[in-house]
């Protein structure tokens, strides 16, 4: 029973799920547009939740084993840590609010130094404000204590001043707020760190792939040479007549492998340098004609067609692939989710 439960559970689910995109029966339609999908999320929560949890067990762990690269889990366990509590326990957006600023020769040396501005600018901020509207310090406090001691100060300096608590689950977006603060200068600047360590892996693959052992790696290293030259303002300024010198000068290599004489390969140099040259005074030398030659022609088509080409096929492919998956687990033959 207990393998044959979740068995039929699954092969149930997956049925209607699967064969509720043919059939025109609003119960089903409902269940696979709205019910399915929340369930979906329900699950992915948890399992977000059971990962998160897994993640500290594991790191936890080395730590205290006291294992290879511990002091790198201890720093996962403390960004958690502050993630989460920047997320859920600590509010972090406190705005505090001025309704009352007639006085500003006193308020203003209080607020210059909360506004980064000098006390004469922050006099001519508050002057230019109307009567009755209110000035809000734009950058948010963490702490609902580090809002009251200005509040606090605007009050005694004769201002009018009140605390402005950003709502639960809004705090994350705004600017300026604690968890804002994390994602701005400590995550976006280690995924960008982490990106540039990446192109120098992809550089480094590169080279590997580009090694010329074959017909298809010669393909590939021409390819990605006129790509990476096209994509770039560098490739614009090279001359079609340069790429279309080259290719002459290619095929007269490939006229010497294949007849393997001097006579002919002197006749295809000569005669194709000739070709070249000739047709290029006549049309002035444009330096994107011949279109086909010009390396960001080059690399649009190479993008649009053999590229969307590949990577539709590969779309294909993993879309007979999850549908092989899906059938396997209707029909009960894929039992990896019960740990068979």
């Amino acid at each position: 029973m207990k393998r044959q439960l979740p068995i039929a559970i699954a092969a149930t689910i997956g049925f209607i799920t699967l064969f509720g995109w043919f059939v025109e029966e609003p119960t089903i339609k409902s269940f696979v547009d709205d019910d399915a999908t929340q369930w979906f999320d329900i699950l992915a929560s948890f399992a977000m939740f059971l990962g998160a949890l897994n993640l500290l067990k594991m790191q936890a762990m080395k730590v205290i084993r006291k294992q290879r690269g511990w002091p790198y889990a201890a720093l996962a366990i403390a960004g958690f840590t502050f993630s989460f509590t920047a997320g859920f326990i600590m509010l972090g957006a406190y705005s505090v609010e001025i309704t009352e600023f007639s006085n500003s020769a006193s308020i203003a040396p209080i607020l210059a130094g909360e506004i980064n501005q000098d006390v004469l600018g922050t006099q001519n901020i508050l002057s230019v404000i109307p009567p009755g509207d209110t000035y809000t310090i734009r950058a948010p406090y963490f702490t609902e204590g580090g809002a009251e001691s200005v509040v606090e100060q605007i009050n005694a300096a004769g201002g009018t001043a009140e605390i402005r608590a950003a709502e639960w689950g809004a705090h994350i977006a705004t600017r300026g707020s604690l968890f804002n603060w994390m994602f701005r200068f400590i995550f976006t600047p280690l995924s960008a760190t982490m990106f540039a360590l990446l192109a120098f892996f992809v550089a480094s693959a590169s080279f590997r792939a580009f090694k010329i052992r074959n017909f298809e790696a010669t393909l590939l290293l021409i390819s990605g040479i006129i790509i990476m030259l096209g994509r770039v303002p560098i490739g614009g300024n090279i001359s079609a007549w340069f790429i279309f010198y080259i290719v002459v000068l290619a095929l007269a290599a490939g006229v010497n492998t294949w007849f393997k004489n001097r006579t002919y390969t002197l006749i295809a140099v000569v005669g194709g340098l000739l070709v070249v040259t000739i047709a290029g005074f006549i049309t002035g030398w444009p330096i994107d004609q011949p279109g086909i030659f010009y390396l960001p022609v080059l690399q649009d088509w190479i993008y649009n067609n053999p590229n969307v080409a590949g990577a539709r096929a590969i779309m294909i492919g993993i879309g007979l692939g999850i549908f092989a998956s899906s059938i396997r687990y209707i029909l009960g033959i894929e039992k990896s989710y019960i740990g068979e």
